[in-house]
């Protein structure tokens, strides 16, 4: 790229120190109502590229400055975005450690429940056999 930008700019200064060789004749240049000035034309116009030269440098530079404005306030909003994006994983993390603790927790009470189930029928059927050993031999007297 930068090889094309040097070949431009060559071959423009060319054709500008050609057509100044051409034109050497005075002309007037009416700055002002009041003011008028004779030149050569190759003096002109050299001037006057050199001032499109530099208005078109400020406007790529202005460009350049919006452009980095624009694109810095889309990378904070990027980081805030990106930044947001962690602390929801992280309380997804969270909340499904919450709900895998309360699961273990419901699984141990039902096992406790089931548990404390079984030695009430365990206990019933202890004491049914104990009356019903109480009856046999109130029976037998």
């Amino acid at each position: 790229m930068i090889i094309v930008d040097f070949l431009i700019l060559f071959v423009t200064c060319l054709a500008l120190a050609l057509f100044s060789l051409e034109n050497t004749q005075e002309v007037a240049l009416k700055l002002l109502p009041q003011l008028e000035i004779q030149v050569h034309l190759a003096v002109a116009l050299i001037v006057c590229m050199g001032i499109g030269a530099a208005l078109t440098g400020l406007y790529i530079t202005w460009i350049k400055v919006r452009n980095h404005l624009q694109f810095k306030g889309q990378a904070r909003q990027i980081k805030e975005r990106e930044n947001q994006i962690q602390q929801l994983k992280e309380d997804i993390e969270s909340r499904q450690a919450e709900l895998e603790l309360l699961r273990q927790q419901r699984l141990s009470s039902e096992s406790e429940s089931k548990s404390i189930a079984e030695n009430e029928t365990i206990i019933n059927s202890e004491q049914e056999s104990d009356d019903n050993s109480l009856v046999t031999t109130a029976e037998v007297n």
